[in-house]
Parts: C-alpha cells; sequence; structure tokens
C-alpha cells in the first residue's frame, strides 16, 4: 500500500491525482465498456470503442486517449482507398499512425487566450459531440471533396 502524504501519493505528482482525469475515464469506460480499457497509475488512460456520426454513417473504431490533462481522439482503420491520408483535413498524422492505420483529430484549438476546450467539461458535450461531428464531416468530404467543417487547424 502506497504511504500518503498531504492526500498524495508518494512517486506520483498532484496532477496524476486529478479526480476529473477518473471522472473521464469512468464515463467513457461506460459508453464504451472494452476488455483493453485501461488506466494507469499515473492517470493517462485509452478507452477503445466504436462511434457513429449519425444513425445512416458507418461505425468507426475510436480511442480516447487522456494524458497530462488533455484528450485526443484516434480512429483507427480508416477506408483510405477514395483520399490519400495525407489529404484529409483537420488531423494529425505521423509515421507512426501512418503504419499503424490511425489518425488523430483535431478536434478543438486551444491557445494562451482563448479555449474551446476546459479540462473538466462534460465529455459528451464536447469531446464526444466533435469527434462525431467530425466523422460526418469526413463522410461528406469522402463524397464532395470537399470540408465543410469550420475551424482553423494549426501548422
Amino acid at each position: 500500500m502506497a504511504r500518503r502524504l498531504n492526500h498524495i501519493r508518494f512517486g506520483v505528482n498532484k496532477r496524476a491525482n486529478n479526480p476529473i482525469m477518473w471522472k473521464y475515464y469512468y464515463q467513457l469506460n461506460k459508453q464504451f465498456p472494452n476488455p483493453k480499457n485501461c488506466i494507469k497509475a499515473n492517470g493517462t488512460f485509452h478507452i477503445y470503442g466504436r462511434i457513429k456520426a449519425d444513425s445512416n454513417s458507418s461505425l468507426y473504431k475510436v480511442e480516447f486517449i487522456a494524458n497530462d490533462q488533455s484528450i485526443s481522439v484516434r480512429v483507427h482503420d480508416l477506408s483510405f482507398d477514395k483520399v490519400s491520408l495525407r489529404d484529409i483535413p483537420h488531423i494529425f498524422i505521423s509515421e507512426s499512425s501512418e503504419k499503424k492505420h490511425y489518425i488523430t483529430l483535431c478536434l478543438f484549438r486551444n491557445t494562451l487566450t482563448w479555449r474551446q476546450f476546459n479540462f473538466g467539461d462534460e465529455l459528451e458535450d464536447t469531446i464526444i459531440a466533435w469527434t462525431k461531428e467530425w466523422l460526418h464531416f469526413y463522410e461528406l468530404f469522402l463524397i464532395t471533396g470537399k470540408w465543410y467543417g469550420n475551424g482553423e487547424h494549426p501548422k
């Protein structure tokens, strides 16, 4: 059993004991139950699930990753036959993501002066809703070749 000092376990920094992180893990794990879901001692977690943009949409494999008071969303195994991976707007890709066939979505913009997502916001109203919206615009993009979503993507 870990020793405690001022409600913080030794060897783990204060951020890792963030109750918001545990709340997010619990909410996402309840909505997307999967035996691969995991949370680590430092508070980072991975939640795997399937999500649709709407009732007529395709089903996509997603992974929610929380790390150091931020959340990112990866979409796995998209069919890239119709469009090159590098042509898809509002994503982050790397050599590793190309090899493993996933993309990380660009869902929100946070700057020093303005934040779209604050750690503690409700996930259903932000990250999950934005993921569904991104998937909706992705499906339109596959049909038309034009991105109809708004926002600005960092360079």
